[in-house]
Formats: C-alpha cells, sequence, structure tokens
C-alpha cells in the first residue's frame, strides 16, 4: 500500500514497529522519495552490505535506519525504487537495501550473484532459498 504521505520518522517507526511486532518489514522507496509497501514480488538483498543491531537498542535501529535511507538515497541515482528490508535474526534486527523483481527465476539469479543466501517471497510470505529455489 502507499504510504505517500508518510515523512521519514513515520516510515522508519513503521518498520520498527512491524519488526518487533512480525520479524520484518519491507519499506519501499521511490525515486520520488515516496514510501510504499510492497505486497508482491520477489525481494533481493544485497545492494549494500547487511548491518544489524540489538532488538532492545532503538537509538542503534534510528541510527542504522538513517544509514540504510542514505544508501538507498544513493541507489536511487540509478534505480527506480528500492526496499529497506528488516527481519530479525539471533537477538538482532538485520538491515538490508533491497530490490524487488516480478520473477522468481530473475531474483534467484541477481541474489546468487550478489551471494545472498536466500530471496523473500512478498505474496507468500517465504524465504526461498538460493541454492535449492524452495
Amino acid at each position: 500500500f502507499s504510504m505517500k504521505n508518510f515523512s521519514f520518522d513515520e516510515a522508519m517507526c513503521f518498520a520498527y514497529g512491524s519488526t518487533m511486532l512480525t520479524g520484518g518489514s519491507s519499506i519501499g522507496i521511490m525515486d520520488n522519495r515516496e514510501y510504499y509497501v510492497p505486497k508482491s514480488g520477489y525481494v533481493v538483498g544485497g545492494i549494500v552490505p547487511e548491518k544489524s543491531c540489538d532488538m532492545d537498542n532503538e537509538s542503534a535501529f534510528k541510527h542504522t535506519y538513517n544509514r540504510f535511507f542514505y544508501q538507498a538515497e544513493l541507489a536511487l541515482e540509478r534505480e527506480s525504487a528500492v526496499v529497506i528490508g528488516t527481519w530479525v535474526e539471533d537477538g538482532k534486527i538485520v538491515f538490508d537495501l533491497c530490490n524487488v523483481l516480478d520473477d522468481m527465476k530473475g531474483a534467484l539469479e541477481l541474489a546468487a550473484k550478489r551471494g545472498e543466501r536466500a530471496i523473500f517471497d512478498l505474496e507468500n510470505e517465504r524465504e526461498i532459498s538460493v541454492n535449492t529455489g524452495a
């Protein structure tokens, strides 16, 4: 859904709340700086290296989100949209800057090229292993 009227802080709070309550979030940023939540397609991380912070450290979340937003702005010079993805792993919140592709085959190929372990199927809300495709 569109979040075009969201401010930077509102989008960051949505990402934090979604991550803490449901285990992850995907916040899309278009080249016109409007936010959206992608609901279909395959998320491929690895535009920049992942970073993580402790789940109970709100200031570290804000700092890391700010860093990834800056990286997103740089990526938007050559992309029409990017996604800041977050998820919980081993007691930490992991951040990744991602693309969303429409086809699974292309997403798996890009993920393999970037050295990613998996892609995320937004519509079915499941991780797909790059090695097995399942």
